[in-house]
């Protein structure tokens, strides 16, 4: 019997070690693996990356056309107002020109002094006079006294 049972521990044992040097050869095929990549994936980076350039310059070439089309429809639809002699501060003075603001900030002072003068004369004119503020207290008169009812029979 005991020759049975070494030979059954050394087939679970012989087992066991395959089981395990399996697992190690999947780790080590994994890990050659995945260094093939890696060598594979750092050398065509290069080409890669010049790959998305040339595709970039290819973008460029068309957003640049596409816009200089676009600029010159609205300056044939406006004319003028934009362009080659396009002032944006020529602008933003004509538009506070329209909105009655002005862009003179003497302007602005001027208004507003006039304002806080028509209000100095309405605080003026609200203020009780002296002679009111002295008035003299209204008189206190006695009330009338009561009258005394009959008491009730």
């Amino acid at each position: 019997m005991s020759d049975k049972k070494n030979k059954s521990a050394n087939k679970s044992t012989d087992t066991a070690r395959k089981i395990w040097l399996a697992g190690i050869g999947a780790y080590g095929r994994a890990f050659s693996e995945v260094q093939e990549g890696l060598s594979k994936a750092s050398k065509s980076t290069s080409k890669v990356f010049d790959e998305l350039v040339q595709k970039g310059e290819v973008l460029e070439t068309v957003v640049t056309h596409k816009s200089k089309e676009a600029f010159e429809k609205v300056s044939d639809k406006f004319g003028d107002t934009i362009g080659d002699g396009f002032d944006m501060d020529e602008r933003i003075a004509k538009m506070r020109a329209r909105l009655k603001r002005g862009g003179d900030d003497n302007d602005m002072e001027e208004r507003l002094e006039a304002i806080e003068a028509k209000l100095d004369e309405v605080l003026t004119l609200l203020k009780p006079k002296k002679a009111a503020a002295k008035r003299k207290p209204a008189s206190k008169k006695k009330p009338a006294p009561r009258k005394k009812t009959a008491p009730k029979k």
